[in-house]
Formats: C-alpha cells, sequence, structure tokens
C-alpha cells in the first residue's frame, strides 16, 4: 500500500496516525516515553531524545541514566523526568553491591564476554531492576542506546530490561551503542515484532557484518538485515533514510542539513518514539480515524518511521537555513514544533 504513494500522500496519510488533541484525554494519553541511556562521558544524547520525544507532543518524557549523569542531564531542562538508576563499572557505589574482586574480574574480561555471560546478573537482578521494572508498566515505547556508552554493566543492565520491554509487548527503538550491544548478542531482539533499530552508515556496516550479509549500500541490503533480524523494522540513517519492515519500504529523501552535528540521530529517535505511540493509538482507536482502508500493523509503524524522518529533515533544513555551518543539534530542536506544524497540521503542505 505504502510504496506507491508519493511523499505527498504520505505525509496527507501519516496525520491520520497523528494523535489530535482532544479536551477528553488526561495527562500521559499522547505518550509516555522512556529513554535508557547516558552516562558520565556522554550527557547530551539521552536529552535530545527525551526533548525531542516531548516538542513532537509526548506528554511525559523520561530519562533513565548512569547514577553520576543525573545531576548534569537535570540541569538542562527542568521538563524532563530524569531517574539515576543505572550503573557504570566505574562508579564508587558499586562496591557496596559485590566485593571488589568480582569487578576487577569483570574488568579483565572480553567485553563480549562480560555482556553476554551471567557475572553480572546477580547485582542487577537484586540492586538495579528492583528501581526499573515498576516504570516499564507505565511506559509506552522505549528509546535504548542514546550516550549508553559500552561500559559492560551498562550493557548487561540493558540487555535485562530489552527483555523486560519483551515480555510487556510494548515498542522498542534500539539506537547508537545498543545497537553495538545487537551486533554482540543478534538474538537480542531478532523476531520481535515492534522493535525498530535505526543505524546510521558505520552501525549498518557493523550489523550487516554480523548476519554475515554483504553492505552493498542499498535498500535491498536493509531488506536483507530486517529479514535476517527476524523482521524487525530497520530504518537506515544517511543520504536518504530507508525504512523496510517485512515487504514494506520507504525511501525518504528530503532536504535535510548540510550539517553532520553530533545529535541529530537522537533526535531523530525521540520524535520517532512520540510517532509510534501515535501509530499504537491509533490501531488501538483511541479516537475516530475515519479513512477508507485502516492501516495494519507493519504499515502504521512504517508510516510512523517516515513522518519522523521527515519532520526532523524539515527542522533540520529550516535550522540549516537560518545558522549556516553555526547550526547545532539544539537548533533543530527550535524548529521541531513549527516543522510539525507545516507538514502535519490540516493546511496545505509546503
Amino acid at each position: 500500500m505504502l510504496h506507491r504513494k508519493t511523499h505527498e500522500e504520505l505525509l496527507k496519510l501519516a496525520r491520520t496516525i497523528v494523535q489530535p488533541l482532544r479536551t477528553s484525554f488526561y495527562k500521559g494519553q499522547a505518550g509516555k516515553i522512556a529513554v535508557f541511556g547516558g552516562c558520565q562521558d556522554y550527557t547530551g544524547a539521552p536529552f535530545f531524545a527525551a526533548h525531542s520525544a516531548a516538542l513532537v507532543g509526548a506528554d511525559l518524557s523520561h530519562v533513565f541514566c548512569e547514577k553520576q549523569a543525573a545531576t548534569v542531564i537535570k540541569g538542562y531542562l527542568p521538563d524532563l523526568m530524569v531517574h539515576p538508576y543505572l550503573y557504570e563499572l566505574l562508579n564508587p557505589v558499586v562496591l557496596e553491591f559485590a566485593p571488589k574482586q568480582m569487578w576487577d574480574s569483570v574488568k579483565q574480561m572480553p567485553l563480549e564476554e562480560a555482556v553476554s555471560g551471567p557475572t553480572l546478573d546477580e547485582v542487577i537482578e537484586k540492586h538495579i531492576l528492583p528501581q526499573i521494572l515498576g516504570a516499564l508498566e507505565r511506559i509506552d515505547v522505549f528509546v535504548v542506546g542514546p550516550g549508553l556508552g559500552r561500559d559492560p554493566l551498562m550493557l548487561r543492565t540493558v540487555f535485562r530490561i530489552i527483555q523486560e520491554i519483551k515480555v510487556a509487548n510494548k515498542p522498542l527503538i534500539l539506537d547508537a551503542d545498543s545497537l553495538f550491544l545487537l551486533g554482540m548478542l543478534l538474538d537480542l531482539v531478532k523476531g520481535y515484532e515492534k522493535a525498530v533499530i535505526t543505524p546510521n552508515v558505520v552501525e549498518f556496516g557493523r550489523l550487516c557484518r554480523a548476519v554475515g550479509i554483504d553492505n552493498d549500500d542499498t535498500p535491498e541490503t536493509a531488506r536483507k538485515l530486517s529479514e535476517q533480524l527476524g523482521g524487525v523494522c530497520v530504518v537506515k540513517k544517511g543520504r536518504e533514510e530507508v525504512i523496510v519492515k517485512g515487504e514494506t519500504s520507504l525511501a525518504n529523501d528530503m532536504t535535510g542539513s548540510l550539517r553532520r552535528v553530533g545529535g541529530q540521530g537522537d533526535t531523530l529517535t525521540g520524535a520517532m518514539a512520540t510517532m509510534l505511540v501515535w501509530a499504537e493509538h491509533y490501531r488501538d482507536g483511541f479516537w475516530d480515524a475515519s479513512q477508507e482502508e485502516r492501516l495494519g500493523p507493519h504499515d502504521s509503524v512504517v508510516l510512523a518511521c517516515y513522518a519522523a524522518c521527515a519532520l526532523v529533515r524539515r527542522a533540520s533544513s529550516k535550522a540549516f537555513s537560518k545558522y549556516n555551518r553555526a547550526m547545532q543539534t539544539s537548533n533543530i530542536h527550535e524548529f521541531l514544533g513549527e516543522a510539525y506544524t507545516e507538514l502535519f497540521e490540516e493546511t496545505p503542505l509546503r
């Protein structure tokens, strides 16, 4: 259905999955987003993802981050809810969780062994997961990876969190360092219908090597990667976004920004999270969406991802027009609302 439509027709159709503003909706019904990421070295990425989700229209936006990163992220903006529930090996607090000898042995292990094995599970189950599991029930969609880093305790923790998200059967976006984790543990989301992965060019190549396919930089390669991972939705970032789920595929080549600053991908995952929540609500009948043919699960997910890509490209284009070479990701956020109005409000497309 989707692949035969023009860009303008896709944007018009995307309006049907955009959740309307209604006086009957209460706080949280337009989306509750959780971003898992943020460590001592990287605090901007989870902020951009969570802030983008809120600017696009999610009611509540959470960040679950490493304890030492929380104060910094809280200081960026009071609109986000920041939870310091994750731990890196370098955090001295972990010495209260297990003997120093165990931590020393983990530091000596190859990363893949530490992340794929059960060594850290007892600490995670006893000291980290209990604070997080209660929150999982309240969240609509999860973004895992922005600013996560490659600390073995952080990676093993999000491995366990992803297992719980799958049990809860909720939408999940893997980005950034969670894609590094996926490259080591290919069964992480294999066959999970509600998973979306958003690799950039380097991450895409790494995943192709991990599953044993040639990366010839074509949409067909994205389809093969999706197939090898059991049908997850693949959003391959680059000159254009290639979006593939099953037999459904789209490409978005809207004009964006000529700048390639850090954080733009995080902005995209946040926007995508909100769109995916709305696509779920559309399918669940939160509002009357009158159209001749209702979108099924595959098409609504692909369309939500396409809409998010279009939105961020439009905002990036507007930010670049104003700031040129000085443009930063925070400037893109200035234009998300304006870009949303242009693309998805009931006005002629421009």
